[in-house]
């Protein structure tokens, strides 16, 4: 098995700057995604438990557009449409993180309403009973126990988005799936580089899922006694 990887990986040989420089942008444009995308996401969890009806009503159509559309077409539209309309002038990458980030920001904030859902009542009525403000009560009282309860499922959707991130190739950012394109191209061996290039994938993956146990381990001496 190994020899067969090895044998497949050795087609990218010549194409390793180029590899390094495509998994380079894969990561950081997801982080970047998802770092957005978790202060998107916990911004629209508030504003449906605190904006009113009419914009609660906005948050849930938006989260439903977003899980019901394909995310190509989203990444599609935030780099031709997006900026015809609001006349902007972004880079394709600006536009792939972008577009990640607002796909992502819609499961973010149904994962955090799933994890609030799971919290006791009466700990808001509680600290505001007790004067915080309640910006204060969310700050230190109810984000820290939702990202805790939520690494796993944040976890997941990271994995995702660092998938979907292939997606910005079709709007000519030089990731990783680029490069894998590229090789074919010049090679004219598709099974052995796009498996050469899902083995970088999983490596990468396999790399940020081993960090997130880390980080619940960590997270779960901190804070023992949240469950």
């Amino acid at each position: 098995m190994f020899a067969f990887l090895g044998s497949h990986l050795a087609v990218l040989a010549p194409f390793f700057h180029d590899v390094i420089a495509g998994a380079v942008t894969t990561v950081l444009s997801s982080v970047a995604a998802f770092a957005l995308g978790i202060l998107i996401g916990a911004a629209l969890l508030l504003i449906r438990q605190h904006g009113g009806r009419a914009l609660a009503w906005l948050v849930i159509l938006y989260v439903s557009v977003i899980r019901g559309t394909p995310a190509l077409i989203q990444m599609l539209v935030a780099y031709y449409v997006l900026p015809a309309v609001l006349n902007l002038n972004i880079s394709p990458l600006q536009a792939g993180i972008l577009a990640l980030a607002l796909n992502t920001a819609a499961y973010v904030s149904e994962i955090l309403r799933g994890a609030l859902n799971s919290l006791g009542r009466g700990q808001i009525p509680a600290a505001r009973a007790l004067g915080m403000p309640a910006f204060q009560v969310w700050r230190y009282i109810v984000f820290p126990q939702l990202f805790y309860r939520s690494i796993p499922p944040l976890t997941n959707e990271f994995t995702m988005l660092l998938k979907a991130s292939s997606l910005m190739s079709i709007i000519a950012v030089h990731d990783l799936a680029t490069v894998a394109r590229d090789a074919t191209l010049q090679t004219n061996l598709p099974l052995q580089v796009f498996s050469a290039t899902a083995a970088v994938y999983f490596a990468i993956l396999f790399v940020a899922s081993s960090a997130s146990r880390g980080l619940e381990r960590r997270v779960a001496k901190v804070l023992p006694n949240v469950h």
